[in-house]
């Protein structure tokens, strides 16, 4: 790594514990603002944090069906995977497990969004869950 991966990896770590903690704060409104600037020229990730705000705010049902809409119309990043998986996993929500379970099974997506998404449809359904899927839905959250 050179000095501006140095300084791209400081922004990153910066803006992480920013976010985490006006979120931890519940400082919504503030919140919302620092992302609307961080980022505003990716939308994709921007949406996928609004929906973290909107599942603080006790606005669980709209956070995963902000999720599950992004998922149909193919304008999402994996970070649109996790959550969906894991909202719906904490909702108990089978439809949406189904469509997780029948919908991500490509191996151009993130290995771990794709054995996430399998966890949810396997456990909501009644099926076998393996370790490696259980450790993987621990690691990203779900299983909590």
């Amino acid at each position: 790594m050179d000095e501006g991966d140095d300084e791209i990896l400081e922004d990153i770590k910066r803006n992480v514990e920013i976010r985490m903690t006006l979120l931890r704060e519940k400082k919504f409104a503030e919140l919302r603002k620092f992302l609307d600037e961080t980022y505003g020229a990716e939308p994709d990730q921007r949406h996928a944090y609004e929906c973290e705000v909107l599942w603080e705010e006790g606005k669980q049902d709209q956070a995963l069906e902000e999720t599950v809409g992004r998922l149909k119309s193919s304008d999402y990043n994996v970070h649109h995977i996790i959550l969906c998986a894991t909202y719906a996993w904490k909702l108990r929500r089978k439809d949406v497990a189904d469509y997780l379970g029948l919908s991500f099974k490509s191996k151009e997506l993130e290995t771990s969004s794709i054995v996430l998404a399998q966890f949810v449809y396997r456990d909501l359904n009644g099926l076998e869950v393996s370790d490696e899927m259980r450790h993987t839905a621990w690691m990203l959250g779900a299983d909590q």
